[in-house]
């Protein structure tokens, strides 16, 4: 996703994480060290076993095919549906191969015009791909490409980056501004230096809506974790509005306003206004349900420490069912009153994780959080987190000298799925489909039997 619509602990400012306690480091198996007299491929067996032993008592069935593998090239993958995208990224221009599982051949590739350079893919109604730049790695506006899914033809293209929109915004939304208000300033929820303008592209193209905004404008976009429906503008005057990203129509927000010392955040269906004591390291917010402008539905003072720093940016968003509003130490919020439930006591970047849960962004561990309470479930120690949809988290396991052992979490268990050659990195899911990296720069494309 563009660096606009990322949460702000996504930027590369580093963040602190929950420690969920020691996880078990996990082991190899010495193929030529397995017991006397076995041959060479009984260690791997054995190992295999015993692992199968601790997880389920059920013999394993092997649901994993391997369909293709290919050279990363220390570039970035995206699965769309059926295709693999590998997009050389350190390269200018960017090239993009697209494999299907057909063979070692690319179904098609594509390389834009120019120095362009491409970091990002994702899937668009009408069988079309969106490729587009990394703001803050380019250094200029970017271009956004729509190519045709299954030939690589280019459909559409137009200056800027797409905003990570809900499932409900018909269309791709791309926003064009300077690259250091994307990259930087609608982050840091700073007022813009330049011009900015959303514009609502149908799967052919046409332009179906365009939002200009003013220079010197704050802008906050919906930091929904399921995409942005929406953004709040806040004018030199401290007068807010709102950007519908389904309809492209910009209201005013009733006759509410914003001091120049406090953050507007939009956050799923609240709108929530901060203002900071740094004396008391106190944050006092107010929130508004969408919509509803005349009075807020709670007010309340959160004690999250000193707001400002280019290392400590204050957010205000929603994880999984809860409000996380982060300053130097991160409390979640019950977003129906306000009420704190309970806090880390460090600043943490906590995500929605499978079954109503949360989990820490970059830990190590497998362990998942009780949103109302921050308890952790049982670990499953020596398993790792690989990817996750909104209904399964995929694990690994190191099985063997050189394999990966994968399997849905299952409560504090694991249902096993079958190996697959090296050591996963991280894995993109996409229905019966996945795509994982390997610590040898490879991506691997997979498919599950359904």
């Amino acid at each position: 996703m563009p660096p606009s619509t990322l949460p702000a602990a996504a930027d590369g400012v580093p963040v602190a994480v929950i420690e969920l306690g020691d996880v078990a480091e996990s082991w190899d198996a010495d193929l030529d060290g397995g017991p006397v007299g076995l041959p060479r491929g009984w260690g791997l067996l054995l190992s295999l076993g015993l692992v199968l032993s601790l997880v389920s008592a059920v013999p394993l069935r092997e649901t994993v095919t391997e369909l293709a593998r290919q050279p990363l090239r220390n570039g970035a993958f995206q699965l769309a549906g059926d295709v693999l995208l590998v997009l050389e990224s350190d390269r200018t221009p960017t090239p993009v191969e697209a494999f299907d599982g057909g063979g070692d051949a690319p179904r098609w590739t594509f390389t834009p015009d120019g120095l362009s350079t491409l970091a990002y893919a994702s899937a668009a109604p009408g069988d079309v791909v969106v490729l587009w730049p990394d703001l803050c790695r380019s250094g200029v506006t970017g271009t956004t490409v729509g190519v045709d899914r299954r030939s690589g033809r280019v459909v559409w293209q137009v200056p800027g980056v797409p905003v990570r929109t809900a499932a409900a915004v018909p269309g791709t939304v791309v926003m064009r501004s300077l690259w250091s208000d994307g990259c930087g300033a609608l982050a840091a929820g700073a007022p813009i230096g330049g011009a900015l303008r959303w514009q609502d592209l149908g799967a052919g193209g046409a332009v179906r809506w365009e939002v200009p905004v003013e220079a010197g404008t704050r802008v906050a976009v919906d930091s929904a974790e399921s995409g942005a429906g929406w953004a709040a503008l806040t004018d030199r005057d401290g007068a807010i509005s709102i950007a519908d990203f389904a309809t492209g129509r910009r209201a005013a927000a009733g006759a509410l306003r914003a001091g120049p010392g406090e953050l507007v955040a939009a956050a799923g269906d609240l709108l929530v206004i901060a203002g900071i004591d740094g004396r008391a390291d106190v944050s006092v917010l107010r929130a508004y349900r969408r919509g509803v402008w005349d009075v807020p539905i709670w007010q309340v003072s959160v004690p999250t420490g000193a707001a400002s720093g280019r290392t400590d940016r204050f957010t205000v968003r929603p994880c999984g069912p809860v409000l996380c509003v982060a300053g130097q130490r991160t409390m979640v919020l019950d977003p129906a009153t306000g009420a704190v439930r309970w806090t880390p006591g460090v600043r943490a970047e906590l995500v929605a994780a499978p079954g109503g849960r949360l989990a820490t962004a970059g830990s190590p561990s497998s362990a998942l959080l009780d949103p109302v309470t921050g308890h952790a479930t049982a670990a499953l120690p020596g398993w790792s987190p690989l990817g996750a949809d909104a209904t399964r988290m995929l694990l690994g396991t190191a099985a063997g000298a050189d394999a990966t052992l994968l399997g849905w979490r299952d409560g504090d268990r694991v249902a096993p799925l079958g190996t697959v050659e090296g050591r996963l990195i991280a894995c993109a899911l996409d229905g019966p489909r996945l795509a994982c990296s390997t610590d040898s720069d490879e991506v691997v494309l997979l498919r599950l039997a359904t």
